[in-house]
């Protein structure tokens, strides 16, 4: 028994990244539904940090004349004031706000609606840890596939929308170089925060004991 307990302690994380992924795809369904509820708050989350970006790098970048038509249009007044940096900061923190309970919805009814699998695992010998990681690892992999569709589909939308606003002629200074490290930090929220989504459900369900998980009802 103690050499049994030893070996799933030991569980190379390589093996339980294949068990992970085993159960995605018997729930591929169900994962895809997952996944897109962090596709959407991770597609906002990107849209609000790129499209607050483009006004000041066109105003910084942008030929006198040019500029000056925009600021005449009023789409370049307030770029740099105080006051829309403020606004951006509470902006992009309601964007991170919405993100974080987005997801941990879709990850709480992840690992809600399993609660009878988990007493089936622990029932076989499963540790605590074991099961943690087991989720957690599911949980990285919707949150890196969620998170890249996310901020592809939140970029792309941002720069419809630039091209809209400010036109071609003035997005073509905004380069992809600009856009990526913006792009990777949305990438990396939402990663972290599926991850950090996640944390508390695997945690409450871990801790369950067997017979508790096996009965209860989703």
């Amino acid at each position: 028994m103690t050499r049994d307990a030893a070996r799933q302690r030991q569980l190379p994380l390589r093996k339980a990244a294949q068990i992970a992924w085993r159960g995605i795809r018997v729930r591929f369904w169900r994962s895809i539904l997952v996944t897109l509820g962090i596709l959407l708050p991770v597609a906002f989350l990107a849209y609000m940090l790129l499209s607050g970006r483009f006004g000041p790098l066109i105003a910084a970048r942008g030929a006198e004349d040019l500029v000056s038509r925009l600021a005449a249009a009023g789409l370049l007044d307030d770029a740099d004031s105080g006051d829309a940096v403020i606004q951006t900061r509470w902006m992009v923190g309601l964007a991170l706000l919405i993100s974080f309970v987005g997801i941990l919805n879709a990850m709480l009814m992840s690992v809600t609606e399993r609660f009878r699998e988990i007493g089936t695992m622990k029932c076989l010998g499963a540790l605590d840890a074991f099961i943690i990681r087991l989720f957690l690892l599911e949980s990285a992999f919707q949150g890196l596939v969620g998170s890249l569709l996310g901020v592809a589909a939140g970029t792309a939308l941002a720069v419809a929308e630039g091209r809209a606003r400010f036109g071609p002629e003035a997005m073509a200074l905004v380069g992809a170089a600009d856009l990526a490290p913006l792009a990777a930090l949305a990438l990396a929220g939402g990663v972290f925060l599926t991850l950090a989504g996640a944390a508390y459900p695997a945690l409450r369900a871990a801790r369950m004991k067997p017979v508790d998980a096996m009965r209860t009802e989703i």
